[in-house]
C-alpha cells in the first residue's frame, strides 16, 4: 500500500507539473499580444480596420483596389497588427492587412486556438470582399506562422511565405521550459500544429531562415518543409530572429516571389 501511495504521490505531482507548465508558456504566448503595446519606431502611420464589430486590425494601402495582390500577415510575439502594419507595409506596394485576434488589443472576446483561427478566416472573407480581383499572399512571421499556414491550409491563395516557422507550438515552448517532448506535448493545450496543417497546403510555398536565427533555427525550417508538398527553402546568413523584415534581402526576396 505504501508503495502504491507513493507511486500515485509521483504521478499527481507529474501532472500537476506538466499542466503547470502548460498554462505557464501559454500565459506568456498570449501576453504578447493581449499586453503589447504600440511602438512609436514606425515607418508609416497604420489605418485602424474593423473587419467585424467584435474584430480589428489595421491596414496600409487600402486605396489600392486594383492592386495584383494583397497580403494578410501574421506577426510573431509583440507583433500586433498596429506594430505589424506600422513598422512592416511600407516595403511592399500592395494592401497590407494584419488583424489582432479576438480577445486582444481592440478585438474583443476570449483568445484561444479557436478563435484564432476564426481571426484569420474573417480577416480572409473581409480582404476577399474588398479585392475580390486581388491574389491574396498569406506570411506568417515566427508565432504567426502557425495560423498563416493554417488559413492557407483552409483557403485558396496564391502564395504562402513562412518566416522563421515552427512544427508545433512545442518547438517554441520548449525553447523556455524544455519538457514537451514525443508523448508529453498531449498536455499542450491550443497546440498550434504547423505540421499538421501544412499537408492541405495547394499553393506554392517559401519558408524562409537564417544561420544568424538563434532561436528557431535553420535546421527547424528543413525539417518544417519536408511537412508542405512543394515547399522551397531560401536561407539567409546573417539575419537574428527579430530581423527579417529590416533586412533588404529578405524583403527583395520577397516581393520576387510574391509578383
Amino acid at each position: 500500500m505504501d508503495i502504491i501511495r507513493v507511486l500515485l504521490k509521483i504521478i499527481m505531482w507529474f501532472l500537476i507539473a506538466m499542466f503547470g507548465c502548460n498554462y505557464i508558456m501559454q500565459t506568456i504566448s498570449y501576453s504578447f499580444y493581449k499586453n503589447a503595446k504600440k511602438v512609436t519606431d514606425i515607418s508609416c502611420t497604420p489605418q485602424f480596420i474593423r473587419f467585424k464589430d467584435t474584430l480589428t486590425g489595421y491596414g496600409k494601402n487600402l486605396d489600392a483596389k486594383n492592386s495584383d495582390k494583397v497580403i494578410l500577415f501574421f506577426g510573431g510575439s509583440n507583433c500586433i497588427a498596429y506594430n505589424s502594419v506600422g513598422k512592416y507595409s511600407s516595403k511592399f506596394d500592395c494592401p497590407f492587412v494584419s488583424v489582432d485576434y479576438y480577445g486582444t488589443q481592440d478585438s474583443s472576446g476570449r483568445l484561444n486556438l479557436k478563435t484564432m483561427k476564426q481571426s484569420a478566416e474573417d480577416l480572409y472573407a473581409w480582404a476577399r470582399n474588398h479585392y475580390p480581383d486581388s491574389k491574396i499572399v498569406i506570411i506568417g512571421y515566427s508565432y504567426g506562422a502557425g495560423i498563416a499556414t493554417y488559413l492557407a491550409s483552409i483557403r485558396e491563395c496564391h502564395s504562402l511565405i513562412i518566416v522563421a516557422g515552427y512544427r508545433d507550438i512545442s518547438d517554441l515552448y520548449n525553447k523556455i521550459i524544455p519538457v514537451f517532448w514525443g508523448p508529453l506535448k498531449v498536455f499542450i493545450s491550443n497546440n498550434i500544429r504547423t505540421a499538421e496543417y501544412a499537408k492541405n497546403v495547394d499553393c506554392p510555398v517559401y519558408i524562409i531562415g537564417s544561420a544568424g536565427d538563434k532561436v528557431l533555427s535553420v535546421s527547424l525550417q528543413e525539417k518544417l518543409s519536408c511537412s508542405f508538398k512543394n515547399a522551397k527553402i531560401k536561407i539567409f546568413d546573417d539575419v537574428a530572429h527579430e530581423d527579417y523584415f529590416c533586412s533588404d534581402n529578405v524583403i527583395d526576396f520577397v516581393n520576387q516571389v510574391i509578383r
